[in-house]
């Protein structure tokens, strides 16, 4: 019996680098704690207090979130006119502020 074979190509996808370090990436997911969202300011606290001593200005937490969000980690959303961030990508969590 002869079956016809069909060579298939890769899609290529687009690669998100990450520019996160994995110790800091993995206390930013810590700092959610058992949180479904959570307040920029909130989280950068609890970040902080996580730490105990590694220098990470607000900004750069900033930059490593946004990097997160791009690699699917974390969502952005508005809540209560303040910025919040989620894990996961729920796309429903950016809904909340019209609730």
């Amino acid at each position: 019996m002869h079956i016809p074979f069909t060579e298939f190509k890769e899609i290529e996808e687009p690669e998100v680098k990450s520019t996160v370090p994995p110790e800091i990436e993995e206390l930013i997911l810590q700092s959610f704690g058992h949180s479904i969202l959570e307040f920029e300011g909130t989280l950068y606290m609890k970040f902080l207090k996580l730490t105990n001593g590694l220098v990470v200005t607000c900004q750069e937490f900033k930059d490593h979130l946004k990097n997160m969000e791009e690699r699917g980690i974390v969502i952005e959303t508005e809540f209560l006119g303040k910025r919040c961030w989620a894990m996961g990508a729920n796309e429903e969590i950016r809904s909340y502020s019209s609730w």
